[in-house]
């Protein structure tokens, strides 16, 4: 027996299990089954906003029994998604039931959405860019929609000029942008095409990392940076020490490149490096400046400041998130919308056994996952770590590396809790945040 699923969760299939004919999934009256292989779609390839192709097939190691609540999906005929818009589909998971939620749901549930036609889809310009019609179909409902772990599920309907007992699985769980947000609709891969990301980064929920500028240099995507106060950014040093800062441009409140209309603008009145700042060929010392704003910023939902560790405060074997506009691999352009991607932070010991050894100082730190990274363009960006108290602190600055995403060589930051005192008197005169 063989099951369609989406191929976007990158992981192998060996490591997977199918829970067949399950509604609670704390209850284990059901079957479970080992995956004996697993098919993805030859053209299957994935940026940091959209899977195409996004479709496998995998073979399950036995039969399993049909009952009353175990039986396989019927498929549409080729040809026929002129029918489709405007039908009412359900989507059934057991993914998140709202865009920030930590766990999944219990229970199966389901949820209705309606078939809008690619016109619609692509009002925004992300979906746009990223939707490719001939192999993804939309489907959105106000407030209702699949979201994170739902990822794979069916969407399914009785279809006109079929069976009107049967359902039929139109399309995949894909990809969307957050979770029912209004007119962000879901794309799902159609079942008909049968016959046929920062680097490993996702992207950020729109202004959830207020803090967070980019810095653009004769209007390309240059740096990132984090706010400090109204009028100060904190970035790296490698980032103004050959280009002049008078040909930069700040941009506060920022989630999608193009999109700037409620976009705080500001150039750059002076810039300060650390006095101790070097580099070589391949890394960069002391790499952090401080970028003064031409006039305050003004504070709102969309644009607050960062704030700082502890002087010293370790990080080690801590989860951190980067959140920049750069690269989405090491070759590719900059990213349109602001992404983000877990990392950890590495002991200092493991960082100083890895090939990038002589070349690290007790100033940095180093942060891998793989297949994540920062890139071109993310340098000066921060690397975030949430505290128990639910506030984020910057633990570094995306400084230097070899490649991007390269298993061989972590990334590497600079460690932002050695520099407290001379960052704060570097940007005294600016109205920051509370660290309390």
């Amino acid at each position: 027996m063989s099951l369609i699923f989406n191929d976007s969760s990158r992981v192998h299939y060996s490591d997977l299990e199918v829970h067949v004919g399950m509604h609670d999934r704390l209850d284990q009256n059901h079957q479970v089954v080992r995956i004996k292989y697993g098919l993805k779609h030859p053209n299957f390839r994935s940026n940091a906003v959209r899977d195409i192709n996004d479709i496998a097939v995998l073979t399950l190691n036995r039969r399993v029994q049909f009952s009353d609540v175990v039986r396989p999906i019927c498929l549409p005929e080729s040809g026929t998604e002129e029918d489709w818009t405007g039908l009412t589909m359900t989507v059934a998971g057991w993914g998140k039931t709202r865009q920030a939620a930590l766990t999944s749901s219990r229970y199966l549930l389901e949820t209705r959405v309606r078939l809008v036609d690619g016109a619609t889809c692509q009002r925004n310009s992300i979906y746009s860019d990223n939707l490719e019609p001939n192999t993804m179909i939309c489907a959105y409902n106000l407030g209702k929609d699949a979201c994170q772990g739902d990822s794979g599920g069916p969407m399914f309907g009785k279809l006109p000029n079929a069976n009107k007992r049967k359902y039929y699985q139109i399309g995949i769980v894909s990809w969307g942008i957050d979770c029912a947000k209004p007119d962000y609709p879901e794309c799902g891969r159609p079942s008909s095409a049968l016959s046929m990301r920062i680097v490993g980064g996702r992207q950020a929920e729109p202004h959830s990392f207020p803090w967070t500028v980019a810095i653009t240099k004769n209007h390309r995507m240059h740096c990132g940076g984090a706010l400090l106060t109204d009028r100060h950014v904190l970035s790296a040093g490698h980032c103004f020490q050959w280009d002049n800062f008078k040909s930069m441009e700040v941009l506060l409140g920022l989630h999608e490149m193009y999109e700037r209309e409620d976009v705080q603008k500001r150039s750059i009145s002076n810039v300060v490096i650390h006095e101790d700042f070097t580099s070589t060929s391949v890394r960069d010392e002391n790499d952090i400046a401080i970028a003064t704003l031409s006039e305050p910023v003004e504070f709102r939902d969309t644009i607050s400041t960062i704030c700082l560790p502890k002087p010293g405060q370790s990080f080690e074997r801590r989860v951190a998130t980067i959140v920049g506009w750069g690269r989405i691999d090491v070759k590719g352009d900059p990213s349109k919308v602001l992404l983000k991607a877990n990392l950890d932070i590495l002991p200092d010991e493991e960082c100083q056994n890895s090939q990038l050894a002589k070349h690290l100082k007790p100033t940095m730190m180093c942060a891998y996952a793989k297949g994540k990274d920062g890139c071109q363009g993310d340098s000066g960006g921060p690397l975030l770590t949430l505290e128990p108290e639910g506030k984020y602190v910057q633990a570094g600055i995306v400084s230097w590396g070899i490649g991007c995403a390269d298993p061989r060589y972590p990334g590497v930051y600079t460690k932002v809790s050695n520099y407290i005192d001379w960052i704060k008197s570097h940007s005294s005169d600016g109205a920051k945040c509370s660290d309390s």
